[in-house]
């Protein structure tokens, strides 16, 4: 379990972005819109920078810049777990069709990462090595102003104490749970949807005492939604890019300011 922790912005502002999916000229556009200075500013990502959408290389991009910091998204993973057969064969790529990566928006490889199709070259090694570095969780700040940056959920296992890892368990790098527990936890913050899941979220509150605001993706909605603490941004970034009669109805990339609270939206 990969933790980062970056101090308060006392220069600038932080802003964290939904699901890119490959949208990068959304992104762009919020930015622009925000005004946002990378000199001073910063933009932290839920993951989920590639696949489905039409700019994935520019998504990947972004893990260049000094000013941006993502969490690892299930896409990452799938990505990851898809060359890694490849590398075991020395570089040669084996094209397994009915692996989740490329049925899940992942066919963007073959042009712009695959040498010639068939091979493992030094921009694709660059890029495994930036995934397989990227932390799972990033925590920003100090109370009452930090918060938190996931990809899917901090939830804990069916039947424990409680709903929610907190702060406290964060601090402790989860170094005291059972070895079990610790185990799942990789594979629970990229792709957990047991609190987004719900719907209406029924008897899940809006927030959790001692966990402070988690910002999360994974499971797309109409709007950001709250729940045990957890603020969801995932808003459909490329559905309008893959089907054409979602074009209109509200999907979008989401932006948020932690601080302020305030988010802004752009829809393709």
């Amino acid at each position: 379990m990969r933790i980062a922790r970056y101090p308060a912005n006392e220069r600038g502002r932080d802003f964290v972005v939904g699901d890119l999916h490959g949208c990068r000229a959304l992104l762009d556009r919020l930015l622009e819109e925000v005004a946002f200075d990378p000199e001073r500013d910063r933009l932290f990502s839920v993951g989920d920078l590639i696949d489905r959408g039409p700019e994935s290389m520019r998504c990947l991009d972004l893990l260049d810049e000094p000013w941006c910091h993502a969490v690892l998204g299930n896409h990452e993973v799938m990505l990851i777990d898809f060359f890694a057969r490849a590398l075991a064969l020395g570089g040669r790529v084996v094209w397994e069709e009915e692996h989740d990566f490329l049925r899940n928006g992942g066919g963007w490889v073959r042009r712009e990462l695959v040498e010639g199709g068939t091979r493992v070259g030094p921009r694709l090694m660059e890029v495994l090595t930036q995934l397989e570095t990227l932390p799972h969780l990033i925590v920003v700040g100090t109370a009452p102003e930090r918060f938190h940056v996931v990809h899917a959920e901090l939830v804990r296992p069916a039947g424990a104490s409680s709903l929610v890892y907190r702060d406290k368990d964060i601090d402790r790098d989860f170094a005291h749970l059972p070895v079990s527990e610790r185990e799942r936890l990789e594979e629970v913050v990229s792709w957990s949807r047991r609190l987004m899941g719900r719907g209406g979220g029924g008897s899940v509150p809006e927030t959790v005492e001692g966990l402070s605001p988690t910002y999360c993706g994974h499971t797309p909605g109409f709007s950001p939604r709250r729940m045990a603490s957890h603020i969801c941004i995932d808003t459909g970034t490329y559905l309008p890019y893959l089907f054409a009669e979602e074009r209109g109805h509200g999907w979008g990339l989401t932006l948020v300011e932690p601080r302020t609270g305030i988010f802004t939206r752009a829809e393709p």
